[in-house]
């Protein structure tokens, strides 16, 4: 299900200058059930996600429309979009503030994964909250996720997707990427772009060929700028 199709920066937003300089490629249309947003470090994966998450009504510190939202995007956006049941926003690098919340509230299906392993936990709250019924937004999921953990988010997410849910996601997992049918943005150009294509995967594709000569390149050069 498409629950969001398009996003577009309001016409008199004042759009704050480290947020310009980016020139993020609005207006964005959703055309798949999944969509993936990847790039370099900078390019503005994050402002994407959490400006339309904002605009969706969702904490962007992680939870769904029912947690209070604290943070709201300074990226103003128009949304075309059928409500969903239920939205969500993950983000990896603050997974552990979202465990503690559900902890603190004694939410009945959540309160434990404070208590677990940072891959159980992330893994146990997509299966106990994700929904077919649901847009997920996700923000580098696979931070602190070993690589077989990651073929089974893989797994996970895209059986959500065939069941009727809609993810936006931002990685640099070359795992990720792979997600069946989805629509791969690349902020590095502003285009949409095949797996095979994208920085990510081409990187890790390299580095496989000769993982020793290619290690040991990069002590070299990076030795050389350190003196």
């Amino acid at each position: 299900m498409i629950y969001l199709r398009h996003a577009r920066i309001h016409d008199d937003a004042d759009i704050p200058e480290h947020i310009r300089r980016l020139e993020l490629p609005f207006p964005l249309e959703f055309t798949t059930a999944i969509t993936v947003l990847t790039g370099e470090n900078g390019r503005g994966k994050s402002t994407i996600l959490e400006a339309i998450a904002s605009a969706m009504g969702v904490d962007t510190d992680g939870g769904s429309r029912f947690k209070t939202q604290r943070n709201r995007s300074a990226l103003p956006l128009a949304l075309t979009k059928r409500n969903p049941p239920d939205t969500f926003f993950f983000r990896g690098d603050a997974h552990l503030n979202l465990a503690r919340y559900y902890s603190e509230i004694g939410d009945r299906k959540l309160f434990d994964l404070v208590d677990m392993s940072h891959g159980q936990s992330i893994m146990s709250l997509v299966t106990r909250r994700f929904s077919p019924e649901s847009l997920i937004f996700l923000d580098e999921p696979e931070a602190g996720l070993s690589v077989l953990r990651q073929l089974e988010l893989l797994g996970r997410l895209g059986s959500l997707a065939e069941r009727g849910a809609q993810i936006i996601i931002a990685t640099h997992s070359p795992i990720l990427l792979a997600l069946p049918e989805a629509t791969i943005l690349s902020l590095d150009d502003a285009t949409i772009t095949g797996f095979e294509d994208t920085n990510a995967v081409s990187a890790t594709r390299e580095f496989l060929k000769d993982p020793t000569g290619i290690a040991d390149y990069m002590v070299e050069r990076f030795g050389e700028c350190s003196t």
